[in-house]
């Protein structure tokens, strides 16, 4: 759905990184070193540890998204139940038009759904580059 809307400027998409579902008792990483395994990753216990996990969560899955991290005091689990798959669909008011809750819960055609009786349609395709015209030998 993010790469069908992307190019639209009247929708933004975020994913936000809450905090680790399935944390390690203790991660054999050095501090400040970056997981490159998930099986390795252990609950943050600051800000700079929760940005360094999110990050290699987001390479390890290839998503491309935006991330926006979410405080160590959790504001962001709390208000939306962020923990796991959580969707929300926010108006410009910052009103809530759509929340469903995971992990089977994200509901992305529910979600689009939403999007769509706000008036918002995904970006019209992208015409590929056209071809200069070859000169006759």
């Amino acid at each position: 759905m993010y790469e069908a809307y992307k190019g639209n400027e009247n929708v933004v998409f975020y994913l936000v990184y809450v905090r680790e579902i399935h944390p390690v008792a203790k991660s054999a990483l050095a501090p400040g070193e970056k997981p490159k395994d998930p099986k390795d990753v252990a609950q943050a216990k600051n800000l700079d540890e929760r940005i360094l996990t999110a990050s290699a969560c987001m390479e390890g899955l290839k998503l491309t998204l935006p991330v926006l991290i979410d405080t160590m005091e959790g504001t962001a689990d709390k208000a939306y139940s962020g923990v796991p798959s959580t969707t929300a669909v926010i108006n410009t008011e910052g009103n809530v038009v759509f929340h469903s809750i995971g992990p089977g819960g994200s509901q992305p055609k529910k979600a689009e759904e939403a999007l769509k009786k706000l008036g918002l349609e995904p970006a019209p395709a992208k015409k590929p580059a056209s071809q200069p015209a070859s000169k006759p030998s």
